[in-house]
């Protein structure tokens, strides 16, 4: 078998079985997670009104209504399907770990409610004590893996299509440089068959140094000219256009309260959140317009805050 063959099957395999895993497996599962951080930044009423839209979708409808128009935040809900009852208990906040005893104040609220079973939703996580003390009970657990998929098509489009091109240009990234370590794989695989059979290399230099004679000068020009014809340099409406645009999907992040263009190359940007949480966000929004992608970006601490206020660049020139 020819060496060459070798290196490509072997590059065209794990390759393949790498984009099928980033974008069947991995991509979902970071949607889940972006969309599950996208869900902490809400307010306890708007996260409240989702999970109850969500089990309206079941044909669980509010049992009291009226509950709902209070100032005071709720944490348990009665709702009914015809004459059934059932509680809802949210618990808003992805740093929320379940234990038993959130399940076993359920399972007595439902015994003293005369419901017929209950239910539990959070952003965060049910620990195994949480599911044992569940087990035996009517009461369903909706942690974050489970809720995130009652929820999704609920939240508003805007913030959908960003999380899910969040995690498409993550896929996309870790696509190509899964593609670059299967041709390092390939190139391993033709080294070690050399070695073994040392006849077969020799009778595959001559047609290996011919091929890559070959191809050479027809590479070198193609590199540069990819990147010279797809970069065009924007008019002044349009890098306006852009900037606005970018002020327009921050103030829908989570953890960012405003953003202002101090100059045409540098962004300001008041947060509530941490820096790690909000700075992929923003590199996000930036890195869509070539023009804005080297703009430095002010990172002005949260109020009340001893934090410095911060410099940081997405890329640079």
């Amino acid at each position: 078998m020819s060496i060459w063959l070798i290196g490509l099957a072997v590059t065209i395999v794990s390759g393949t079985a790498a984009t099928v895993y980033l974008w069947l497996i991995r991509r979902p599962h970071d949607e889940m997670s972006y969309g599950l951080h996208a869900l902490s930044g809400l307010r306890w009423r708007e996260f409240s009104k989702l999970v109850l839209a969500a089990m309206e979708r079941r044909g669980l409808v509010e049992a009291t209504p009226d509950q709902q128009d209070s100032r005071e935040p709720q944490s348990t809900f009665v709702l009914a399907r015809g004459e059934e009852r059932w509680l809802l208990s949210c618990k808003h906040g992805s740093a929320y770990r379940i234990a038993a005893a959130p399940v076993q104040e359920l399972a007595a609220s439902i015994r003293l409610g005369a419901a017929r079973g209950g239910i539990l939703a959070t952003e965060g996580k049910v620990e195994k004590e949480g599911r044992d003390a569940a087990q035996g009970t009517s009461i369903e657990l909706l942690d974050g893996p489970r809720l995130w998929p009652e929820v999704r098509f609920l939240i508003e489009p805007a913030l959908r299509e960003q999380i899910a091109h969040y995690a498409t240009s993550r896929a996309k990234r870790h696509t190509g440089i899964s593609w670059l370590g299967a041709v390092t794989l390939g190139a391993l695989a033709m080294a070690v068959w050399s070695n073994a059979y040392p006849t077969v290399r020799e009778d595959a230099e001559p047609a290996s140094a011919a091929t890559m004679a070959r191809p050479a000068p027809a590479a070198a020009p193609a590199t540069p000219a990819v990147p010279q014809e797809s970069f065009r340099e924007p008019t002044q409406e349009e890098l306006e256009a852009q900037m606005r645009d970018v002020l327009k999907a921050l103030s829908k992040t989570p953890g960012i309260t405003r953003g202002v263009w101090q100059t045409k190359l540098t962004l300001s940007v008041d947060r509530t959140a941490s820096e790690k949480e909000i700075w992929p966000w923003i590199c996000l929004e930036l890195e869509r317009y070539p023009a804005l992608r080297a703009s430095r970006v002010q990172l002005n601490p949260p109020p009340g805050s001893s934090e410095p206020v911060r410099w940081r660049q997405c890329k640079t020139m």
